[in-house]
This record gives C-alpha cells, sequence and structure tokens, in this order.
C-alpha cells in the first residue's frame, strides 16, 4: 500500500506539473493538491513499514520506547494531517464537480487567489487538528499518537482515553458528514446528466452507464475507506470490546484505500489524462495508427451525440459549453 501511495500520487503530481490543462484550472489545481495530501499518507506508511522491519521478532522489548519517540509522533501527525486533508479535499473536488455538472452553463469563479486562498484555508484546519496532539496541553496527555504501535489517534482500544472528544470528532463526524455530502452529491449529479439526456437517448445511455458505473466506484472507494473506522469507532465507543490488534489492519488496509486509488479514479482513468497518453502515444514510432484513428472516431460520434442530446438546454454557444465542462469533469 504504501509503495502504491507513494508513487501513483507522485505520477500525479509530476503528470500536472508538466501537463497544465488550460481548461479547467481550478478542478485540475484541487487534484494537485489531492495528491500531495494522499502522498503524505504514503510517507506515514512508509515510516510504519521501516520500523515493522527495524522491530521484527523483538517489538515487544521496544514497544514503549516506539510509541514514546518523536518518529512515532511524526508518523501520527502525518496519518491525521493526510486524512483530514484528503477527506477536506475530496468534499471540495466533489462540491467543483456538482457545481460543473448541475450548473454548466452558470459564470465560474476562477480567480486564482480565491481558489488558493481557499486550499490554504482547507490545508490550515487540517494541518491544526493533526499538530494540536503535538502541543503540551494536558488535555491531549504526553503521548497521544502514541497510544498505540501504529500511531493512530483513532484510539479503540482505549476509547475514553484523554482527548477521546477530539478523537471522535475527527473519526466520526467530519468522515460521516463528507461521506453523506460525497454521497448526495454524487446522486444529484447522475440525475442532471439524465435530466440533460432528452434526445439521442440510445447515445446518451451508453455513456450514462459509464458515468454511473465511475461515480458508484468513486462512492463505493470512500464508503470502504471511512465506514469501516466510523463503525469500529462508535462500536469502542459504547463499549465493545475490540482487539488493539485491529490497529494494523485499519492502517495499512483501510486507511489508505482512498490514497491508493484517488489517482486512479481522479486523474489516470479520466478523459484528460487518457488523451494526453493517446498525443504522447502518437510520438512513439511503435503506435498504432489504425487503433488511434478508431479511438478518435469514438470520441467524435460520442461528443456530437451528446452536443444533440443537450439541444434542449438553449443556443449553441450555451449548448457547447454545456457539454464540454460536463465532459471534462467526467
Amino acid at each position: 500500500m504504501a509503495s502504491i501511495a507513494v508513487v501513483g500520487n507522485l505520477l500525479v503530481l509530476l503528470g500536472r506539473y508538466f501537463y497544465k490543462s488550460r481548461s479547467n484550472v481550478e478542478h485540475s489545481l484541487y487534484l494537485r493538491h489531492l495528491a500531495a495530501s494522499d502522498f503524505l499518507m504514503g510517507i506515514y506508511l512508509t515510516l510504519i513499514a521501516c520500523a515493522d522491519i527495524s522491530f521484527r521478532g523483538e517489538y515487544i522489548k521496544y514497544e514503549e520506547t516506539w510509541r514514546h519517540s518523536g518518529i512515532c509522533a511524526f508518523a501520527g501527525f502525518l496519518s491525521t494531517f493526510s486524512c483530514q486533508s484528503s477527506t477536506l479535499l475530496l468534499t471540495l473536488v466533489t462540491w467543483d464537480r456538482l457545481m460543473s455538472v448541475t450548473r454548466p452553463l452558470k459564470p465560474r469563479d476562477t480567480e486564482k487567489v480565491r481558489i488558493v486562498l481557499r486550499l490554504l484555508l482547507l490545508w490550515g484546519i487540517s494541518f491544526g487538528l493533526a499538530a494540536a496532539p503535538l502541543l503540551p496541553n494536558p488535555y491531549f496527555g504526553n503521548h497521544f499518537y502514541g497510544n498505540n504501535g501504529v500511531c493512530l489517534s483513532l484510539h479503540i482500544h482505549d476509547p475514553y482515553a484523554k482527548g477521546w472528544e477530539y478523537s471522535a470528532l475527527l473519526f466520526i463526524l467530519v468522515n460521516t458528514l463528507s461521506l453523506v455530502f460525497i454521497l448526495f452529491s454524487y446522486i444529484r449529479m447522475l440525475q442532471a446528466i439524465r435530466d440533460s439526456g432528452g434526445g439521442m437517448r440510445s447515445t446518451h445511455s451508453g455513456r450514462e452507464n459509464v458515468v454511473a458505473t465511475r461515480f458508484a466506484i468513486i462512492v463505493t472507494t470512500d464508503c470502504a475507506c471511512w465506514l469501516p473506522i466510523i463503525v469500529v469507532k462508535v462500536a469502542a465507543l459504547s463499549g465493545c470490546e475490540i482487539s488493539p490488534d485491529l490497529y494494523a489492519w485499519l492502517a495499512v488496509l483501510v486507511l489508505p484505500v482512498n490514497s491508493a486509488l484517488n489517482p486512479v479514479l481522479y486523474t489516470l482513468t479520466t478523459a484528460a489524462f487518457k488523451q494526453q497518453l493517446r498525443r504522447y502515444c502518437h510520438t512513439l514510432p511503435s503506435c498504432s495508427l489504425v487503433n488511434n484513428e478508431t479511438r478518435s472516431q469514438t470520441q467524435t460520434a460520442y461528443e456530437s451525440g451528446l452536443s444533440v442530446s443537450l439541444a434542449h438546454l438553449g443556443g449553441g454557444s450555451g449548448r457547447k459549453r454545456m457539454s464540454h465542462r460536463q465532459m471534462s469533469y467526467l
């Protein structure tokens, strides 16, 4: 998981750095920051993996030393910082998509200063939440992140330890609100796409199924990452006895789900990325011209059909702008 999160998000960061889209600048900037946030989770997993290798076979002897170390505190900070910033950024990306799909003809706020301020506020909130337990404060105790061997602030084996309200706020309230908003938003987007297909139903239905599948995968991965954590945390607070061994499974297999899959869902499988890949492929002698022509014809046919299906929305310029904006975000 560590290598997937690091390599995948690094590819996204490098790809979006060298390829700077002139359209959807705001959306592209959000996804760049999302990749940076998920990259931090990869660093956290790498630190935990290195500790596991170092203490393998004799962890009991060094358990307290490790949990009270600065590296563990830093790893805990990284995991919380990444989780919170990624959650908030996913919510922001979803909101941006929702506005683009449901209100495609409405002028967008493209002033870069406002976009950057929005992102700075989001990063500032995430950093403050993650750094708070590191400050000398009796509320958090001496080693808040060292409560368990993987340095998570989840605290399921001792749910009412110092700072338990803070932990519940992060893992239950924030995640639940974000998950509900994302679920509602993608349902609303799918309804908007269906409503826009007044004509050419046969052409539109194929694309509608693709979009519905894509949205379902995005929501499913979010649920796979957040729901188990929410359920486990609520169960722990309700008095259910939960084994401390569960920390390792949550840290390695559950928390990194979004960090590993976000590069694929939001960048590597998008139409824009595939288009750039095809352009790069055109420069290689080994590429098949026949396949490229076929793909180009398929894309042209789809765009033509979708433009016709949006005919009821207004004049030609409005239809063109709506079709382009909806497709570019999906």
